[in-house]
């Protein structure tokens, strides 16, 4: 299979969710760097460029949508999938709004996962 994205950020407060995408993303040959926290995830963004991040929306401290924005200001063309265990449409349309590709319900479908990222 002949994927165009290779480089993908994954960016969740919970350690067994950035664990689970890592081993699961790593074993379908992408190349899978993680953060635990915003502040992390800015700093790790700007020395891997990765084309996908996984954002979630809910962190303590700096929030995913502060991270989608100061992302985007950094690359316009980066491809932004938030995550999020709670539906609030609210925030959701507003991620949507300032340029994220696609949301997605926590626990993540797998297999939805990988049609996004294809």
């Amino acid at each position: 299979m002949n994927k165009k994205i290779t480089k993908i950020l994954v960016v969740d407060d919970e350690v067994f969710i950035c664990e689970l995408l890592d081993e699961f993303l790593t074993m379908q040959g992408y190349d899978v760097n993680t953060a635990n926290c915003g502040e992390d995830a800015l700093r790790i963004f700007e020395n891997i460029n990765p084309e996908v991040v996984l954002l979630d929306i809910r962190m303590p401290g700096t929030t995913g949508i502060d991270v989608l924005r100061k992302m985007k200001e950094i690359d316009k063309t980066v491809k932004i999938i938030m995550l999020s265990a709670f539906g609030d449409f609210d925030t959701v349309q507003k991620a949507l709004q300032m340029g994220a590709f696609k949301y997605m319900q926590k626990p993540v479908d797998f297999e939805k996962l990988l049609n996004a990222l294809n």
